[in-house]
């Protein structure tokens, strides 16, 4: 059967990348506040929002005046004016006895697939973070929830390992074949990471070897002690990340008006390079009022189409801002055309590249693990006979002259 992989760029190396948007705090935050009720008289916390059928969708975490942390589920028509979903009645519950989430839930995430809606949380047994996970629920309408029974579906690392304190602040993505699980890891001295798993059913999940996939910066830089609770998006075949940083600064200070968000972006979903304007919002971005304390924190971000513009909600210490990015337009830089037509086509065993320039292709799996490197190309047709099980891939093609480098994914079946 022969596929046809259409949509391949070129990339000028070393270039800033395309879409990356020009942030602005709406004038209207807050857009959501806790209130006094019992499931939310502590706090409101870690919004994750998707557009459905027209309509904004929020789920978020809920701190009861029992110190016990429950999900609740919001909605809007504009994604300003929200109405939470039975007064803020929670639609998720800590489980019942000695179950591992049988305490304290936080930090979710849900994405819509052909089966419904699918959440991760973090969940703890007694609202210490070294006794958590992250779980998984499903839903056919988004309000009524089915644990998992494979839960918890992913566990913190072992002793010694970049993630073994703790894991939290799930964001996954899934390109059509695979699901991409980001998640921050909290090593022994409360350093955060950001990791990766993928998995082909969205339960059962493989961490990537080679984690953390995103890491602080240097000393002296904005995120230079941590990064964490990412937002992923996956779209036109790139991923785009936002994430919360923490400068030793920060820590020095101990300032509370410190919080700031970064922007990422990858090709393969492993490989990321920080955008070099970063910050791209945090607490004194315009306009500033009390309100912004403890914020942006824990971003999640979509693109309304309707709006041809990115939206942004996060939390602060008193409840949910919103903010609006308008995607930048590059002008001669970022991505283009490939010069010179460059064709791949799938058939069971073989792969076919029409290129009119010479260059030398790899291909890596899902996770990452190279299984082709550096083949060389030539102009014109070129065949490769392979033996890749079933999945999807990944290939780059490196233009010999280095000044260009394709990215393709391609499903094998």
């Amino acid at each position: 059967m022969w596929k046809h992989i259409p949509g391949v760029l070129c990339l000028l190396l070393g270039l800033a990348a395309e879409g990356q948007a020009a942030w602005q705090k709406c004038s209207c935050n807050p857009v959501m506040v806790k209130d006094s009720s019992f499931y939310e008289g502590l706090a409101i916390g870690s919004p994750s929002v998707l557009i459905d059928s027209g309509r904004f969708k929020m789920l978020y975490a809920a701190g009861g005046l029992d110190h016990k942390g429950r999900i609740a589920y919001a909605y809007s028509s504009d994604g300003v004016h929200w109405t939470k979903y039975r007064n803020g009645t929670p639609v998720f519950e800590p489980d019942t006895g000695n179950a591992w989430d049988s305490h304290f839930l936080d930090t979710p995430e849900w994405l819509k697939d052909s089966t419904g809606y699918k959440m991760y949380y973090f969940g703890d047994t007694d609202n210490d973070p070294r006794h958590s996970a992250i779980g998984m629920a499903t839903s056919v309408d988004g309000v009524h929830w089915q644990r998992s029974a494979a839960n918890p579906v992913l566990t913190p690392g072992n002793p010694g390992d970049w993630d073994a304190l703790y894991i939290e602040s799930p964001a996954v993505v899934f390109d059509g074949t695979t699901y991409f699980m980001y998640f921050s890891g909290v090593s022994a001295d409360y350093r955060v990471r950001i990791g990766l798993a993928t998995s082909s059913d969205g339960i059962h999940w493989t961490k990537y070897p080679a984690n953390p996939v995103l890491t602080e910066g240097g000393l002296l830089d904005w995120d230079g002690f941590s990064v964490g609770t990412p937002t992923v998006r996956f779209h036109n075949g790139r991923f785009e990340m936002w994430y919360c940083g923490v400068s030793n600064f920060d820590l020095l200070d101990n300032k509370v008006d410190t919080i700031k968000v970064g922007y990422a972006y990858s090709y393969d979903g492993i490989h990321w390079t920080k955008d070099t304007a970063n910050p791209i919002l945090h607490t004194y971005s315009s306009p500033y009022t009390p309100f912004e304390q403890r914020g942006p924190w824990a971003p999640t971000v979509v693109y309304d189409d309707g709006a041809g513009a990115y939206r942004m909600w996060y939390e602060t210490a008193h409840g949910f801002g919103m903010a609006e990015g308008t995607p930048n337009t590059p002008s001669g830089r970022g991505a283009k055309d490939f010069p010179g037509p460059l064709s791949i086509t799938v058939e069971d065993g073989a792969l076919h590249i029409q290129t009119a320039i010479p260059g030398r292709l790899t291909i890596r799996n899902a996770v990452g693990r190279v299984m082709m490197r550096n083949v060389p190309i030539t102009t014109g047709v070129h065949t490769i006979h392979h033996q890749l099980p079933q999945g999807t891939y990944l290939l780059t093609f490196a233009v010999k002259e280095g000044s260009c480098l394709v990215t393709q994914r391609i499903y094998i079946q």
